[in-house]
């Protein structure tokens, strides 16, 4: 027998008992032992489940048991239909059925006990896994630019692994070069090149380890050929490689692909907002350049058109002299509005800005533009109202809406100034052709111009509103309209007071 009295059925109580709340799978192993050692009297050890000389004495259907093999009893704690660990007690006589009985029952609760530490330990180890690839999510998925990127994934890996040097290899045409790496200070170097082909890859890293333990993970980045490797991650260490450490590491390489390739797509966006920036300021200078250079010879004839008007012309000389005049100013307004819109864009517009009498300057926007016709009436307060503006860009944003006003309407248009709600208020008010509901915001955009204005074959380039706005804005006020369509329309200049 295995002891004096043999083995009682409290043997498998007390072991039940030792085994409870263990979740460490070597702890529950170890106790195993003792618990054998302690209730049999015999020395137990603890067997390599791949042991050949173990795996010849026990039952080929891989069930939890204990079977004798010479001077040993072995027990099998087996796991998901593998063999997991053996336990081996000495013996020096024949067992009796019930000592063998109870041993399998043994065998049987260490399986069970063993297999849901097993479990408990990769939910512990998954859990470990997420919190550091949510570690690595933080630390990488903002990175702009691809070489601190690259250090950052090497530094990572290298310490997650617990390696001694890890290197980040990038596709450069028909091999595989470092893009970053991070090691321990007397780590073995890693080659600097590598094959694009994984065998001969492995053999040249293989050859600089000394014998040390690599892992590998293949980088495939999104919206690439998913066929065609981009580079690889190479980690080493003394340490031989486990299932989860694999399991980690292609996780990690996931994410690792995910950075890169949002530094590839910020690298994109960058060169197509600097080309098109290129692309704005070319065309601006440009613009400004043409509208600066275009208002001169304009100025000139308009002026001569004046006076051959002053000379006392008639007939059809004084109808095209009129003509003349009234194109020449037409032109001139558009390439002030060409002017203004280049300011608008450029990263230097700003304002010259001093309190002013609010009341003065809209009753000389508005005499220069009526110019006697009559078509303007005007209701301003009777007391001086201060606001900060430049007068030259208000100026310019108030004559576009009182210019289209009467354009839009062959009716007289009424013009007023007063206080409310702590800004001063322009209200440009006129009864034309109103614009469409749905079409109100479009007026504001930069060549945007309402549908009925278009139909009717108004002149126009859609930038007046559009200038508008921006001078207003920068002014810190706002700029809106009520309008109905065939009712007319009244444009709001909001400006806060001084």
């Amino acid at each position: 027998m295995i002891a004096r009295k043999g083995l009682r059925s409290e043997v498998l109580e007390r072991v039940m008992l030792a085994l409870a709340d263990e979740r460490d799978p070597q702890a529950v192993v170890a106790l195993v032992a003792s618990v054998l050692e302690r209730e049999t009297g015999r020395r137990c050890s603890v067997l390599e489940a791949g042991d050949e000389s173990v795996r010849r004495h026990i039952d080929a259907a891989r069930l939890p048991g204990a079977w004798t093999a010479g001077a040993r009893v072995l027990l099998a704690a087996v796991v998901d239909g593998e063999i997991r660990v053996v336990f081996a007690l000495e013996r020096d006589d024949e067992l009796s059925a019930k000592d063998m009985r109870i041993l399998g029952l043994v065998a049987a609760h260490a399986s069970l006990v063993l297999s849901n530490a097993l479990a408990f330990d990769q939910l512990r180890q998954h859990a470990v896994e997420g919190a550091a690839l949510a570690e690595a999510a933080r630390t990488i998925l903002g990175f702009t630019e691809l070489k601190p990127l690259a250090a950052a994934l090497s530094g990572l890996s290298r310490r997650f692994f617990n390696a001694e040097r890890s290197v980040l290899y990038g596709r450069a045409g028909d091999e595989l070069r470092s893009l970053g790496s991070a090691a321990l200070p007397g780590a073995p170097p890693m080659p600097a090149r590598l094959p694009l082909e994984s065998a001969a890859a492995e053999e040249a890293l293989a050859a600089t380890g000394d014998g040390r333990a690599f892992a590998l993970a293949q980088l495939r980045l999104p919206g690439h050929d998913a066929s065609e490797r981009s580079g690889l991650l190479a980690v080493m260490r003394p340490a031989p490689f486990e299932k989860g450490d694999h399991r980690l590491l292609e996780s990690f390489v996931t994410l690792a692909a995910l950075a890169i390739r949002n530094v590839e797509l910020y690298e994109q966006s960058a060169r197509a907002n600097r080309a098109l920036a290129e692309s704005n300021a070319f065309k601006d200078d440009l613009m400004a350049m043409f509208a600066h250079d275009f208002k001169g010879p304009l100025t000139v004839i308009g002026g001569f058109a004046e006076l051959m008007i002053e000379d006392g012309l008639e007939g059809d000389q004084r109808s095209a002299a009129d003509t003349i005049l009234a194109q020449s100013r037409r032109l001139t307004k558009l390439s002030e509005d060409a002017l203004a819109l280049a300011s608008t864009q450029s990263a230097g517009f700003s304002l010259d800005r001093t309190p002013d009498d609010l009341v003065q300057f809209v009753v000389e926007a508005v005499a220069d533009v009526d110019a006697g016709s009559g078509r303007i009436a005007l209701a301003v307060p009777s007391e001086p109202v201060l606001v900060p503006f430049d007068r030259s860009r208000l100026r310019h944003a108030v004559e576009n809406l009182l210019v289209n006003a009467l354009k839009y309407s062959s009716a007289p248009i009424q013009v007023r100034l007063h206080v409310a709600n702590a800004e001063a208020r322009i209200e440009v008010r006129d009864w034309g052709i109103g614009i469409p509901a749905a079409e109100i915001e479009r007026i504001f955009t930069r060549f945007g111009r309402a549908s009925n204005a278009r139909d009717r074959r108004f002149a126009g380039t859609g930038i007046g509103l559009y200038v508008a706005r921006k001078i207003v804005d920068v002014h810190g006020g706002r700029l809106t309209v009520a309008s109905l369509e065939g009712e007319g329309s009244t444009f709001t200049i909001g400006l806060p007071l001084y």
